[in-house]
């Protein structure tokens, strides 16, 4: 396995000081730190029935809340139904066209109690971070968006954390969200519930991502993501694509040598860990060709001729019951980096269950011209599958994985 790269590089992002204004005073008072403060959003009416200091809130929508924070702040949302979506960013470059919602440059934490609930019917996402740095999402229900419910671009240090992101990826061919209008192998889906994109030294923890049409998906599509932690994740039952996706989305993951460009692109040593991967990928989706593909449990690839994935850590997941393999590593082009990946501890149940013989783990390349795949597969228990590890890569050490009612332990 190649030497991990995190902390290596840092996507470029500034996060903006905002030094406080103190009009005639003295130079080391405008340098004095912020003492951050907690803003309370409640709705306009049935307060009674809240706690006090909702009773008490001073705002009523979470964007003029926001609006009013300063770096640093956090948001508390009582609560309700709040109609809208968010971009939270430090940059005061050009924002891409992302959602409806208002832009806010700054870096806070928005943080929703129990019954929180952000409604983005008819936008393109729920909550997007755009460039910020050591943000937060905590405590809400993200529903309804054409695109991802909650989409992170070109940021780092964030926490996407204990949200109930459901019934999002909504949009259709004539929706006006980019994703939607694809005629690819995207066809039929927006995205995922949660989109880190070119994010690094982030975490996804302890989310319920359900009833989208597929769960969380790492790409690199602005430059490498790397450092990020997806962890103690419920997936489930997202049912066009996959669970928890890593893709090498960006032709600048590799040289023409087929060498790593760390600094460029890439997906690489990131952690999925501890997450429960069921039902996802079983309705399938239509492909450019005209036939049905199917998610993974968890799948790592690389979608682009010079994409790369590797070095990343696949430990202690759940996973049954999802439409192709538990577990799929695929290398579609010879000039792309697939490999380094340590797959161990993991529980596999019957997987597959849209093909014609449950898999467990699958590792496979496109074509036996593609040089081979080389991953680690070690003290895995997978039960109840056809094949427990399909391996047509022709890479893979595996030792100390436990088969339970399996009918071919390893094929080659």
């Amino acid at each position: 396995m190649r030497q991990h790269w995190t902390g290596a590089i840092l996507c470029s992002m500034a996060l903006a000081a905002g030094l406080i204004s103190t009009s005639g005073g003295s130079a080391l008072a405008a340098l004095k730190p912020h003492a951050t403060a907690s803003l309370w959003v409640a709705p306009a009416t049935g307060r009674t029935t809240l706690s006090a200091a909702c009773q008490t809130a001073a705002y009523t929508d979470i964007n003029a809340a926001i609006s009013a924070a300063l770096p640093g702040d956090t948001v508390v949302v009582c609560p309700g139904t709040y109609t809208g979506s968010v971009t939270i960013t430090t940059s005061s470059a050009v924002q891409p066209t992302i959602t409806t919602g208002v832009e806010v440059n700054k870096s806070i934490d928005l943080v929703g109690l129990h019954g929180a609930v952000i409604s983005a019917t008819g936008l393109d996402n729920g909550v997007t971070f755009y460039d910020a740095a050591s943000a937060k999402l905590k405590g809400f229900t993200v529903a309804g968006a054409l695109g991802e419910g909650v989409y992170a671009v070109i940021s780092t240090r964030l926490t996407v954390e204990d949200n109930l992101v459901r019934n999002n990826d909504a949009g259709t061919q004539t929706s006006g969200y980019a994703e939607c209008r694809t005629t690819t192998d995207l066809l039929g889906s927006c995205g995922y519930g949660i989109h880190l994109v070119s994010v690094t030294q982030s975490y996804v923890l302890d989310n319920t991502v359900e009833f989208n049409k597929g769960g969380i998906l790492l790409t690199d599509d602005y430059g490498p993501t790397h450092g990020d932690t997806v962890a103690g994740n419920l997936v489930e039952d997202n049912k066009a694509r996959s669970g928890i996706k890593l893709d090498g989305d960006s032709a600048s993951g590799v040289k023409l040598n087929g060498k790593p460009t760390p600094q460029l692109g890439g997906i690489f040593a990131n952690t999925v860990s501890n997450n429960v991967v069921i039902s996802n990928g079983t309705a399938g989706y239509l492909s450019s060709s005209g036939t049905t593909g199917y998610g993974s449990g968890i799948l790592l690839t690389a979608e682009v001729k010079g994409g790369a994935s590797y070095d990343n850590l696949v430990r202690g997941n759940e996973i049954s019951g999802n439409g192709h393999s538990g577990i799929t590593i695929y290398k579609r082009y010879a000039a792309s980096d697939l490999s380094g990946d340590l797959i161990s501890d993991n529980w596999i149940g019957t997987n597959d269950i849209a093909g014609s013989s449950t898999t467990g783990i699958f590792v496979g390349r496109a074509s036996v011209t593609i040089p081979q795949v080389y991953e680690t597969v070690i003290d895995n228990t997978i039960a109840f599958d056809h094949f427990g590890l399909y391996d047509n890569a022709g890479g893979v050490t595996r030792f100390g994985n436990h088969f339970v009612q399996v009918i071919v332990n390893y094929k080659s």
